[in-house]
């Protein structure tokens, strides 16, 4: 509770739940930077609370995930790690099984999707009702679930962006559309269950988390989110219906080393050398 910054009142309820996720997510950060420090994953409560607690550090999905649903455990709720799909505009397919872990949380009869883990700046701030079209208004936009076949998918309203770093990405929505963040059903899963598809993550080069340091935080009770990717450091501003982003590209290591800190609370004992990192990769798809 110390490292997340929470000081309210413990209690199994809504609200509780509600203020323990903003916590977590304004405090932790999604990060990847052990795969470039040759540091396996291991999904073990013990480690988890070393890594993330102890050395204030952060993790990916099932990572963060995996923490805080211990965490909800030992206050009292009723927590059950579950299995999502990222669903992948450009193949129009979901990834498969275990490729995110998420949390449904069951007060009374009803259950609620939490997710202190989803590596992307569209991560809902605030616990989603497991109900049928219900619309939630958060700092990050429109969200809802829908229900399909055994699946419940959730969804994000699309929204205007302005200051993208590739320009042909800004846009004006002219109608209201909404597009699948992933999908995921309510079976209770064992943290050790997604051990393996944790391991292929940190090798596959087909995977951006394998390839590319990220980190990612949310701030300003959710309206604001910063993102730093390889050597570009973006923040996300939420407004009505409306993303408004600023960048600094290409940023030196003492830029970057100085931003993990300030921004995201990251202070390693050997700096990172990310423009040595990129530099590799930029090499490697040349020669592709």
């Amino acid at each position: 509770l110390t490292r997340i910054g929470f000081s309210g009142s413990v209690e199994v309820s809504l609200k509780c739940l509600v203020e323990l996720q903003a916590c977590h997510l304004l405090a932790v950060p999604f990060e990847n930077l052990d795969v470039f420090r040759k540091r396996k994953k291991v999904l073990e409560v013990e480690v988890l609370y070393e890594r993330i607690v102890d050395e204030r550090r952060g993790g990916w999905c099932c990572e963060l995930n995996g923490l805080f649903a211990w965490l909800l455990e030992e206050l009292g709720f009723s927590v059950r790690i579950v299995s999502a799909s990222y669903f992948n505009p450009e193949k129009k397919e979901f990834n498969g099984m275990f490729d995110h872990a998420a949390l449904v949380v069951s007060l009374g009869e009803q259950e609620y999707l939490t997710d202190v883990g989803w590596g992307n700046v569209n991560a809902h701030y605030m616990p989603i009702r497991l109900s049928e079209d219900s619309v939630h208004k958060q700092p990050g936009g429109l969200y809802k679930i829908v229900r399909s076949g055994s699946y419940w998918h959730l969804m994000h309203r699309m929204r205007d962006i302005v200051g993208h770093h590739r320009e042909e990405l800004n846009r004006v929505m002219d109608e209201e559309t909404w597009h699948v963040v992933h999908r995921f059903d309510t079976q209770a899963r064992e943290l050790e269950e997604f051990q393996e598809r944790c391991d292929q993550y940190q090798t596959d080069p087909e995977v951006m988390l394998s390839v590319i340091p990220i980190c990612i935080i949310k701030e300003e009770e959710g309206q604001v989110v910063s993102t730093l990717t390889g050597r570009r450091f973006t923040t996300i501003r939420f407004k009505e219906n409306i993303d408004v982003r600023t960048n600094e590209i290409d940023l030196n290591d003492e830029e970057i080393n100085k931003k993990l800190e300030d921004v995201f609370g990251i202070k390693l004992e050997e700096p990172m050398e990310i423009e040595e990192i990129m530099a590799n990769l930029k090499i490697e798809e040349n020669q592709k």
